[in-house]
């Protein structure tokens, strides 16, 4: 009976572990997010068991995601000055690890999708790649690139405007110093937050 339990438990447990990395997978794709990474799992349970010092960290987080999301916006501001759309539509999110507690492991910035477009000089008739992308507008109707536009990205009269990736240099470390406090055994992994230009 104890060597059918044992089976049991392995097979739920690889059940849970296929549906996490499924998950993490379709997350993997997703841009402009910055990962908090325990490297152990045994330290993820022992900071769970002060959920003061837990919360306390969460907040600082928060708050971190908060203050960069100002500075984007008045980065749009200053830079990019017709642009309101932009700045309206930037919003940070914070995720979690509830696995044990409520521990923050993922910070994401959202926005409209014109800000890759002015980040990289890209505009109508001013950018894109060959083949195109295809996206839905908030009206319902699908759009898609210009073919005329396409190899013309950072050409002519738009130049590249770095509102995004400059504030996130001036603000990762802090973040890093946030995270090294908390815990010793946790890292900043910042590949997926930059706009590739």
């Amino acid at each position: 009976m104890g060597a059918n339990k044992r089976i049991i438990e392995y097979i739920n447990d690889a059940k849970v572990e296929q549906n996490r990395t499924g998950r993490q997978a379709k997350l993997d794709g997703l841009p402009f997010e910055l990962n908090i990474r325990s490297l152990s799992e045994v330290g993820k349970y022992l900071r769970a068991q002060d959920p003061e010092r837990q919360e306390e960290y969460n907040r600082k987080v928060i708050d971190w995601a908060k203050s960069v999301s100002q500075q984007l916006k008045g980065n749009v501001r200053s830079l990019v000055k017709k642009d309101v759309r932009l700045s309206d539509s930037i919003k940070p999110h914070v995720y979690y690890d509830k696995k044990y507690g409520r521990e923050a492991d993922r910070i994401g910035f959202t926005f409209a999708r014109e800000g890759v477009y002015i980040h990289r000089g890209a505009g109508k008739g001013q950018g894109g790649f060959k083949g195109g992308s295809k996206w839905t507008d908030k009206y319902g109707k699908l759009k898609e690139t210009n073919p005329l536009s396409f190899y013309k990205m950072g050409t002519g009269n738009r130049r590249p405007i770095n509102w995004f990736n400059p504030v996130i240099d001036r603000n990762i470390e802090a973040l890093a110093d946030i995270v090294a406090e908390y815990s010793a055994d946790m890292v900043v992994d910042a590949e997926r937050i930059y706009i590739r230009g």
